[in-house]
């Protein structure tokens, strides 16, 4: 079930036997020469709703703007501040809060998402830790779909190092399966596998902690990370798709049981 595709009434039927909503949350910004635009929305969606018609949870509205100034100097990526962002999620939860929403699980595609939402979890939680709020506060977890373990085995197994941080083999492929047709052709030259990130890079840059878009489109002026993301393929991001919704319908259940 689908909020944007439901009534008042509807939701409020639903509420009066689940108190969980399911929040896609993904970026708009380049994904290299194939990739599309819209990746990290496309997929953290199609994941959510996944795990919605498994649980028979309602899935909210997707976040598809985020933090993403690292690469803004390739044309179509939109950023938003990171103070923004932790605003847009503090409003989407306390308006569902408001109407009697208590679990919030969101379904992640972009890296840059993690500490930004958590960040906002906790300003939310301190409205009622200072006294601000009173009554039930609500409970939300983030997690990113290729953490599932499922999800994570398969891309692991397929793509090793060649995964890479940004541009990834695994959420192509995703998107290749989503968008039928979405192929993109690129020279030979234009795909070559990039080279291996190094370990100090991935410490210190994990979860899109990039430097400005000019040093980072310098450092990588295709617009991939690491990722050799010509070793994508649809039947891959069917599997992977399907991995990651499994893995995502037990977590989520858990959450919502969880005392």
């Amino acid at each position: 079930m689908q909020l944007t595709h439901a009534t008042w009434c509807e939701v409020s039927a639903y509420l009066a036997q689940s108190k969980a909503i399911i929040v896609p949350i993904g970026s708009t910004e380049q994904h290299g020469p194939i990739g599309l635009i819209g990746t990290d929305a496309l997929t953290a969606t199609a994941v959510a709703h996944g795990i919605g018609e498994c649980n028979g949870a309602l899935v909210g509205p997707t976040l598809s703007l985020s933090v993403a100034q690292f690469n803004l100097g390739f044309p179509g990526t939109i950023s938003l501040r990171a103070s923004t962002l932790m605003a847009v999620v503090n409003d989407y939860v306390l308006s569902l809060k408001r109407q009697g929403f208590e679990r919030f699980y969101f379904v992640n595609g972009h890296g840059a998402n993690v500490a930004v939402a958590k960040a906002a979890f906790q300003d939310i939680y301190a409205q009622w830790s200072l006294g601000n709020m009173t009554g039930q506060p609500p409970r939300c977890r983030l997690r990113s779909w290729w953490d599932y373990p499922q999800a994570d085995a398969l891309r692991k197994q397929w793509f090793g190092a060649g995964e890479g941080m940004h541009a990834t083999p695994s959420e192509i492929a995703m998107t290749l399966h989503l968008v039928p047709g979405s192929e993109r052709k690129a020279s030979p030259q234009a795909l070559a596998a990039p080279t291996q990130l190094p370990a100090a890079f991935l410490r210190d840059h994990g979860g899109d902690n990039h430097w400005d878009a000019q040093t980072h489109q310098a450092a990588f002026p295709d617009g991939r990370v690491g990722s050799d993301s010509a070793l994508a393929t649809a039947e891959q991001g069917k599997q992977l798709l399907e991995a990651a919704i499994a893995g995502g319908c037990d977590d989520f259940a858990a959450f919502v049981m969880e005392t």
